[in-house]
């Protein structure tokens, strides 16, 4: 019986190094462990395609309140009076200001503020419009429209494929811990990147970047 014990646990030691031992770009374990030429060319692919991720929502984001401010213009005084314009026009153009980065959205209460803030100008501004599926009547305003639901839907695509890379990224760190102060710069100080999963919300307004930015 102790014996068993003790293959049981050698075989769990031996499956939780392997478990570290993946790379994140392919579907294999490395026959050995890997470099630390390997491991800084691993994460910096990663943070480049995590990079690249967070500017595609940050441009999405970016578009759909251009695009909201947009369809404000484009609507006749009949439906919205110069002066709900001006409101609306300023309520979109504060919302940038709100945006939060690839470090503070570490801090959920920034998601949920800039979440609020733009779905409720969002939806505010579709009172103005028909029911989705009646035109309006002007090209412009009903094409607008489409352009800013398909953004606002993507939102929570965006936000899974960004966690998807990050908890690669986050893996990696994990496993590797004790090497990292024997990288180059940036690697030997990247720390863990915060995750939206816990953000349950599916209609939730756009994510944002470092402009966000």
């Amino acid at each position: 019986m102790k014996n068993i014990s003790l293959f049981c646990l050698a075989i769990g030691f031996v499956l939780s190094l392997a478990g570290c031992s993946k790379d994140p770009a392919k579907t294999t374990p490395f026959a050995r462990p890997i470099s630390n030429k390997t491991l800084q060319a691993n994460l910096a692919t990663l943070s480049d395609t995590l990079s690249g991720k967070w500017n595609v929502m940050l441009l999405s984001d970016s578009v759909k309140i251009a695009q909201m401010e947009e369809l404000v213009k484009s609507l006749p005084t009949s439906t919205m009076s110069a002066a709900e314009k001006a409101k609306f026009q300023q309520a979109i153009r504060r919302l940038p200001a709100g945006r939060y980065n690839q470090r503070t959205m570490a801090d959920s209460d920034l998601i949920d503020a800039y979440d609020v803030a733009h779905d409720s100008v969002y939806q505010a501004l579709l009172a103005y419009l028909p029911p989705p599926d009646v035109e309006t009547g002007n090209a412009t305003t009903d094409s607008l429209r489409g352009e800013i639901k398909d953004h606002h839907e993507e939102v929570v695509f965006y936000r899974a494929r960004y966690d998807m890379t990050a908890k690669e990224i986050n893996a990696l760190l994990r496993c590797y811990r004790k090497r990292l102060p024997k990288l180059d710069a940036p690697f030997d100080t990247l720390k863990p990147a915060p995750l939206f999963q816990w953000v349950d919300k599916p209609a939730a307004g756009p994510v944002t970047g470092d402009a966000v930015e």
